[in-house]
């Protein structure tokens, strides 16, 4: 199965970027907008694993998982990569406590990635949402267009209540994500799960 560890959409925030796309999409070139029900905050990218495999990380990370619930304040436009030609634009964080909690989430479960053999992720974490993806290329004009719109947009804090193992499958509408375990913020923090 294709699975990754992240934090669910916050609905306030999600409505906000829903309302957001409304308005700038049609003034934007083509592209592959993610679903308002997969905006989500990517901890760790598994890849294919077995079901045993998922079930070792879910254990390890149960067991480890050191987050309170927080707000993550806005922190601005994100185009990827930042350099050459943008294949990804989305939304980050700024840096506090919440991004650090998060951060330390992150290396959490790079540990456990690490034990059931998934391949090593070696960039530093930067919580950010994906908003779309560019199939086709944008110009420079429309990507700075992009960065003052988002830059702009009154996103509100995204408030981490929980966090989840997800099985992901390709759909030719998109990907569709299932939950597989899930740990609220606060039971994270003393190391058990729902």
């Amino acid at each position: 199965m294709r699975a990754f560890l992240a934090v669910p959409g916050d609905p306030e925030w999600i409505a906000s970027a829903r309302e957001f796309e409304e308005r700038w999409r049609p003034k934007l070139p083509p592209a592959s907008w993610t679903k308002p029900e997969s905006r989500h905050l990517t901890l760790r990218f598994l890849g294919e694993i077995e079901e045993a495999a998922a079930s070792r990380f879910a254990e390890a990370i149960g067991a480890a998982l050191p987050i309170p619930e927080v707000g993550l304040p806005p922190g601005g436009p994100v185009v990827f990569p930042p350099h050459g030609r943008p294949r990804v634009i989305g939304v980050a964080f700024a840096p506090g406590p919440g991004a650090e909690a998060l951060a330390g989430a992150a290396r959490t479960a790079e540990r456990a990635a690490r034990r059931i053999g998934a391949e090593p992720e070696d960039r530093p974490y930067r919580p950010h949402v994906t908003l779309a993806r560019l199939r086709e290329p944008w110009n420079r004009g429309s990507v700075d267009a992009f960065r003052e719109a988002a830059g702009a947009w009154p996103f509100p804090d995204w408030r981490v209540r929980s966090i989840v193992l997800y099985a992901s499958r390709l759909d030719p509408s998109g990907a569709v994500h299932t939950p597989l375990k899930e740990w609220p913020a606060e039971a994270a923090l003393r190391g058990r799960t729902a």
